[in-house]
């Protein structure tokens, strides 16, 4: 009797349910060979047993190392000598080879649609005129594409970091400027687009990868997008935090204790909240970290910016506490109060669906400015709380309302959402103007008592 006809003679050794996933490997051959070439094998050994339960009792799969299956082995059987590929490395090779098929499946279809080319480049180059169709379409080559997305976020997170600084301190408002105003007017919005599809990712190993190449990346996932002050913006950043929730969760509330300015701190502020809203078990602790912040610094510039700014720190982590416990009901009714506000009185109504799609999606589209003062603030964190717990497509209007809605880019486009930073930017350079300056022999204002040269003027 040949390997192949014993080892089916002796699926009666199984349960019926353990028949199935014997027979699922038997009829695998791509499988099992990803299974061998996996397991650490001795050199001189033969045979391996796989085992479909319990990694001592079985029951077992004796195949060869050629991958031709021998014999089952019933629960209870010894293996002798043969080294064992358990329950557990199976379902994970398992996993992994049914994630690399259909990347492959997907990569065949994407070659075979040229159309699937250019919503890419829209992405990228169009990036304030893609629709909820476009967003879902491209959002459908996750499996392939999901660490592409997020390496290119984080790429494109350092590039608006370095850029955006050096438009706010233009001097003027010059023509040549132009270019320079609509690329980060497209990076910026591209990065929206790609950190909510890197977020999505189902493979969370290329995301602590990714992030372990650039230093600080997870306490600072969001600033990018949450830094510009605009309120689309820091709702997508605080959405892809909370997509990614518990990966997350350490890195942010350390960096609750360690932020050296209001606006760090606000960042983490929104990731903690989305990331709390999304993940109820998380909120306790949350709720816990953000009670004990106002009084805890770990760094002296952390230190500092509580004695400069304390009660602002007090009510910014007080407000995000509190909306962790708002019901959704009461969110939901805050996005629809703005909604409705973009209508005025009198103006030409429009069909119920159209106006209750308009109603939730336009708040969530607004280049407003979303931190510079209390009540600013309150609408950004309702509506990260609000929208944390839905899916990403509900930041983009269908296609035929965003197509009559675009409005094209100018100029005074970009720096409309500069214009957030840029005021608070010009009032602390007021505030400080007629501050006596501090030497680097002086005195460290942290209050070391080192000279600022040796503490945080290093």
């Amino acid at each position: 009797m040949q390997h192949a006809e014993h080892f089916l003679s002796r699926l009666d050794r199984l349960l019926p349910s353990e028949v199935d996933l014997a027979l699922e490997l038997y009829r695998d051959p791509e499988l099992l060979r990803a299974v061998l070439d996996a397991a650490t094998l001795p050199e001189r050994v033969e045979r391996v047993a796989i085992s479909i339960d319990d990694p001592k009792q079985g029951p077992f799969l004796v195949v060869t190392r050629s991958g031709h299956f021998v014999t089952c082995l019933g629960r209870g059987m010894r293996t002798g000598d043969l080294p064992i590929v358990t329950r557990v490395e199976l379902d994970a090779i398992s996993r992994k080879v049914t994630r690399l098929r259909e990347a492959i499946a997907l990569a065949k279809q994407i070659g075979r649609e040229r159309g699937h080319t250019r919503l890419l480049r829209r992405l990228l180059v169009a990036s304030d005129t893609v629709s909820r169709e476009d967003f879902l379409a491209v959002a459908a080559w996750e499996p392939l594409l999901g660490p592409m997305f997020l390496d290119l976020y984080l790429a494109m997170g350092q590039e608006l970091l370095r850029e955006g600084p050096m438009l706010r301190t233009r001097r003027s408002r010059r023509a040549q400027d132009e270019e320079a105003l609509h690329a980060y007017w497209n990076l910026l919005h591209a990065a929206g687009h790609m950190a909510l599809l890197g977020a999505s990712t189902a493979d969370r190993e290329s995301f602590v990868s990714l992030t372990d190449q650039h230093r600080g990346a997870r306490a600072a996932f969001s600033y990018p997008l949450t830094g510009t002050g605009v309120i689309t913006f820091i709702l997508k950043g605080a959405w892809a935090a909370a997509r990614l929730g518990k990966l997350m969760l350490l890195d942010y509330k350390r960096a609750l204790t360690e932020d050296v300015s209001l606006f760090e701190l606000l960042d983490t502020l929104f990731a903690l909240l989305a990331i709390g809203t999304r993940a109820k078990s998380t909120r306790a602790e949350i709720v816990k970290a953000l009670h004990a912040a106002p009084g805890g610094a770990r760094t002296p510039q952390a230190k500092r910016l509580r004695e400069v700014m304390g009660r602002e720190v007090e009510l910014c982590c007080e407000l995000t506490a509190q909306l962790l416990e708002t019901p959704a009901e009461e969110l939901e009714a805050v996005v629809r109060r703005i909604g409705e506000s973009y209508f005025e009185p009198g103006a030409p109504t429009t069909d119920a669906l159209t106006r209750d799609e308009l109603v939730r999606t336009l708040p969530l589209m607004s280049w407003a400015d979303g931190i510079t003062d209390g009540k600013k603030l309150f609408v950004s964190m309702s509506l990260i709380a609000a929208t944390a717990r839905g899916a990403p497509e509900q930041f983009y209007l269908p296609s035929e309302l965003a197509t009559a809605l675009h409005q094209p880019w100018t100029p005074e486009s970009t720096w409309r959402v500069l214009n957030p930073l840029l005021k608070t930017e010009q009032a602390a350079r007021k505030l400080h103007a007629g501050a006596p300056s501090i030497g680097r022999q002086d005195p460290c204002p942290c209050g070391s008592g080192r000279k600022l040269k040796r503490c945080c003027g290093r």
